[in-house]
C-alpha cells in the first residue's frame, strides 16, 4: 500500500509544474512534524466503560505525524497545499476486574498514511510575516487489522475500511525569508467522515469471558512545525 501511496504522490508532483506553468511564483517543497495531542474534546479515541463489574479503559497517549509538503501560490493571498504524511498514534488499554486484583494494560498503536488537500489564505501582517488559514480533505489509508494478548485479555482493532476521508482545518503563521526559506508554526485539527477502528477485547472471568466492543473515530489536534526550502518570498 505504502508503495502505491509513493507512487500517487510522485505523479502529483511531476502534474503540479504543469498545471502551473503560466504562473510566475514556483511551486516550493518543505517538510514538517506535527505531535498529536490527546485530549476528549476533540475525540480522540477515549473510552471508559464499566459492564459486569468490568472497567474497560482506551486512553492515547502523545503520537506523531511527519512527512512532505508541496505549495503552489496562484494569487498573492491564495495557494494549494498537498503532501503526504505517517501518522502513528498511541493507546493504552486498560482492564480491571472490580470483582478481584486483575488489573492490567496493554500499549498499541493506530498506523496511517495521509495524503492532504487544502486551499491557503495568506494574511501579511508584517514584511516577513503571514498568517495562514486553510481548509480542505484528507485521505487516508491504515495499516491491516491485528489481534493482541496480555495476560487474560485478548484485543483486536480492525479498519473499517482501509481507506477514509477527513475534514481538515489550520491556522498558523509563518516567516518568510529568500534565502533561508520559509518557517512556519501552527495548529491543525482533522475530523474522520466515519468511524474509523473497531476496538474490541475479550476478558477471561472465572465466570465466563467479558466482550468489550468500541468504535473509534480518531479526530485529532495537532502543533504543526514546518520548513519549506528557499523559493519566492514576496
Amino acid at each position: 500500500m505504502l508503495k502505491w501511496i509513493l507512487t500517487l504522490f510522485c505523479i502529483s508532483l511531476l502534474l503540479l509544474p504543469t498545471l502551473s506553468s503560466a504562473q510566475d511564483d514556483p511551486m516550493i517543497v518543505g517538510f514538517q512534524f506535527r505531535p498529536i495531542f490527546k485530549n476528549k474534546f476533540f475525540n480522540s479515541g477515549n473510552t471508559d466503560l464499566i459492564q459486569n463489574n468490568v472497567n474497560f479503559t482506551i486512553a492515547p497517549k502523545l503520537g506523531y505525524s511527519w512527512g512532505m509538503v508541496i505549495r503552489k501560490q496562484f494569487a498573492s493571498k491564495l495557494s494549494f497545499e498537498g503532501g503526504i504524511n505517517y501518522l502513528k498514534r498511541k493507546y493504552i488499554l486498560g482492564v480491571e476486574d472490580l470483582d478481584s486484583s486483575f488489573a492490567t494494560t496493554a500499549e498499541f498503536a493506530i498506523v496511517e498514511y495521509e495524503i492532504p488537500l487544502s486551499a491557503m489564505v495568506h494574511v501579511r501582517l508584517g514584511e516577513r510575516i503571514y498568517m495562514n488559514n486553510s481548509a480542505g480533505l484528507s485521505l487516508n489509508m491504515f495499516k491491516r487489522s491485528e489481534v493482541e494478548y496480555v495476560d487474560d485479555v485478548s484485543y483486536t482493532f480492525i479498519r473499517r475500511s482501509w481507506m477514509n476521508f477527513a475534514l481538515i482545518a489550520n491556522i498558523g503563521w509563518e516567516y518568510r525569508t529568500e534565502s533561508s526559506g520559509y518557517f512556519y508554526l501552527g495548529s491543525s485539527y482533522q475530523l474522520p467522515f466515519t468511524k474509523v477502528i473497531s476496538m474490541s477485547a475479550d476478558y477471561t472471568k472465572n465466570v465466563g469471558i467479558e466482550e468489550f466492543n468500541t468504535d473509534m473515530n480518531l479526530g485529532f489536534f495537532t502543533v504543526d512545525l514546518k520548513y519549506y526550502l528557499p523559493g519566492h518570498a514576496d
